[in-house]
């Protein structure tokens, strides 16, 4: 995706999501969220899995009723979008993938994008937040990039993985980012650690 530098796109831990299996459980949408669409959706949380070995992706995240988790081939990670959504550059989609940058220190990693933002002609970061979310602190940010027809922003929350990071993004062309941003906001912040599940 255009739209992330270097320091976030990495290589995504292919092996480890060999294949997918989803184990959902349906949840009620959050009262009064600001997008219709996200207030008027039914949410069902699932859990991403492996089913060749390999360790369970050790969190959860809420998607709309009736959304889909799968891969495809030659591009690692998993997609959670409707069924008729093509990856990669479908602004329905959510993108699951492995990060080689450390999250031990979220503080330094947020102030190294930070300096990266100041020195950067082609792309800005106007969202930066280190945050807990599922009782897990991490950075969520926004990336713009691009003028005019070829503006395209994204979202992605970055949250401790095996050392490293893993990221849920979600991205579209400006106008429909913006239209689109509280149901991004909506499915990234319900992220939960499976440990703290109930």
């Amino acid at each position: 995706m255009r739209t992330l530098r270097p320091l976030l796109l990495v290589p995504a831990l292919a092996q480890l999501v060999a294949a997918a299996a989803v184990t959902a459980q349906a949840t009620t949408a959050p009262a009064a969220p600001a997008a219709a669409e996200a207030s008027r959706a039914a949410f069902t949380r699932v859990e991403l899995r492996p089913t060749q070995g390999g360790k369970a992706l050790p969190y959860t995240i809420e998607i709309p009723t009736g959304w889909q988790v799968r891969q495809v081939e030659g591009i690692p990670g998993l997609w959670l979008g409707p069924a008729d959504a093509t990856p990669p550059s479908d602004p329905r989609l959510v993108w699951v993938r492995g990060s080689r940058v450390s999250m031990a220190k979220p503080e330094e990693l947020a102030a190294t994008i930070r300096t990266n933002d100041a020195k950067a002609a082609d792309w800005a970061a106007p969202r930066l937040e280190v945050r807990e979310v599922g009782g897990m602190r991490g950075i969520l940010v926004r990336m713009d990039s691009g003028e005019g027809e070829q503006a395209r922003s994204s979202l992605t929350l970055k949250l401790p993985f095996t050392g490293q990071a893993i990221d849920f993004v979600a991205s579209a062309p400006r106008a429909e980012f913006e239209r689109r941003l509280p149901l991004y906001e909506r499915m990234l912040l319900s992220v939960r650690s499976v440990s703290a599940a109930p």
